[in-house]
């Protein structure tokens, strides 16, 4: 990625990373007391499966971002590696952007979710208050992020292969 754009997009995808393995950590120990209380004194924590709900999208769609811009997706490489290396760049170039329209589509419709969740001030049926929009924020942020990413790497590839003509 290029240094001036791909930074800063590189530390968001790393601070997205970090929040998501602190979603990690508060979901175990919140597991761990609930399990606890309602083990030793018959008093579970209230409402622990709802927030666990909640929790999860940080958890799935925070990472995706880094995993691209680290190339640590899976890939099944049986039929491309079969090609030239041209021929294997224009092929993840073309599959690139099909992953960025998806990515797009996928960033604004849940950010369509989401918005409307929020007006309506939608919550889940629990035994507190938990509003069902700070769930739903999670996708259109980590989509938007992997789409971002997708963007700057298709342009990398643009420019890389312009550079190379010239």
């Amino acid at each position: 990625m290029p240094d001036k754009i791909g930074s800063p997009v590189r530390i968001a995808a790393i601070t997205l990373t970090a929040f998501s393995w602190v979603v990690i950590i508060f979901l175990t120990l919140m597991i761990v007391i609930d399990v606890s209380g309602r083990f030793f004194f018959n008093r579970p924590l209230p409402a622990t499966w709802e927030l666990g709900e909640i929790c999860m999208p940080y958890i799935v769609f925070f990472p995706f971002a880094y995993t691209l811009i680290r190339d640590s997706h899976i890939r099944v490489l049986l039929i491309k590696n079969q090609f030239s290396p041209r021929t294997q760049r224009r092929m993840k170039f073309f599959t690139d952007a099909i992953s960025l329209s998806i990515c797009a589509l996928m960033t604004y419709y849940s950010w369509l979710r989401f918005w409307e969740s929020y007006t309506l001030d939608e919550e889940m049926l629990a035994a507190v208050r938990i509003l069902w929009w700070w769930g739903k924020i999670a996708m259109p942020i980590g989509m938007g992020m992997f789409t971002l990413a997708y963007f700057l790497q298709l342009f990398h590839a643009a420019t890389i292969g312009q550079r190379k003509q010239v």
